[in-house]
């Protein structure tokens, strides 16, 4: 029998409105102590609650005031993350680094890309695409280490021809021992201008475009 139930058959229809009205709604601490007030005012003299019970009931509240006090410190930890989190993203301002992402922005003289691979490959290759995603250029990198790679992209077509400023996006393919092919991961180095907090999420503005936090792998 649960603490609304006692205080409905120990009281009066005083009581049993309360206790009702109590129980149209999510009980917090404070309306379960006046649960428990009321139970004690409304009971028979003659007829006392069982000590067990209300015993029983008083540990509830204990429980229940500190899961209240856990939920609103969570609270208070969320705010404060959210805040140290703004504040460490300020701190890369105009600092390089680099981001898992495969975007750039060319500026027309050329390009420093990078690249890893899970396993070890003897040779890769960087397709270069526009904004359209036709390949327009390409860059060999014969002997890649197990490690990050970063070559420099001069800016020309496969043909030797200058490509105009813009928006571009490339894929690094490696080849190992046995001639089979994979992809590797692309990486691309970034100067953090700015920050937009206007959403939950953090945001980070580069030369590159925007950015999310968790897309950083460090900071160069």
């Amino acid at each position: 029998m649960n603490a609304i139930e006692t205080l409905q058959q120990s009281t009066g229809s005083a009581g049993a409105a309360e206790a009702s009205k109590l129980a149209a709604k999510d009980l917090g601490k404070d309306d379960f102590l006046k649960l428990l007030v009321s139970q004690l005012e409304h009971q028979d003299p003659l007829n006392p609650s069982d000590p067990t019970e209300f015993t029983a009931q008083l540990a509830q509240f204990s429980s229940l005031e500190q899961l209240t006090n856990i939920s609103e410190s969570m609270a208070s930890i969320n705010t404060l993350s959210s805040e140290f989190g703004r504040l460490s993203a300020l701190s890369l301002i105009d600092r390089n680094v680099v981001v898992n992402d495969n975007a750039f922005v060319f500026d027309g003289e050329q390009a420093q890309l990078g690249f890893s691979f899970q396993d070890s490959v003897e040779s890769a290759t960087l397709y270069i695409q526009n904004e359209n995603g036709q390949t327009v250029g390409r860059v060999e990198a014969p002997a890649p280490g197990s490690e990050e790679n970063w070559v420099t992209w001069d800016g020309t077509s496969s043909s030797g021809q200058p490509l105009d400023p813009g928006k571009y996006s490339f894929s690094a393919v490696g080849k190992n021992a046995d001639g089979e092919e994979t992809e590797g991961r692309a990486l691309v180095e970034s100067r953090i201008t700015g920050a937009d907090f206007s959403d939950s999420d953090q945001t980070l503005l580069t030369d590159n475009g925007p950015v999310q936090v968790s897309e950083i792998t460090r900071v160069r």
